[in-house]
């Protein structure tokens, strides 16, 4: 299983938290619900040698949140932190 979409312009950016619960709710415990946003769908999308998993010599997107997305996938819809390839691209309001 992995999540994402073809949809294009008709869906907004970023993480679908809805689908995230939706897989969930299918079954699916949250630790295969993660790794179908991440190791599954760089498979499909014929990047698993960059994307998907957090390794060196792969580009690294990490999502930083306060909680426990094993304990509530919603949590990933309230980043924290984002890093993308290294930097920070959002962080802390103040």
């Amino acid at each position: 299983v992995a999540m994402g979409t073809d949809a294009g312009f008709l869906m907004p950016p970023g993480l679908s938290v809805a689908e995230l619960k939706a897989l969930a709710n299918s079954g699916m415990s949250p630790m295969d619900v993660i790794v179908a946003a991440t190791r599954n769908s760089a498979y499909v999308c014929g990047a698993s040698d960059r994307l998907g998993t957090v390794e060196p010599g792969k580009l690294a997107d990490l999502l930083v949140v306060s909680g426990d997305p094993l304990q509530d996938l919603g949590v990933l819809g309230h980043a924290q932190l984002v890093i993308h390839r290294g930097t920070v691209i959002t962080g802390p309001k103040k």
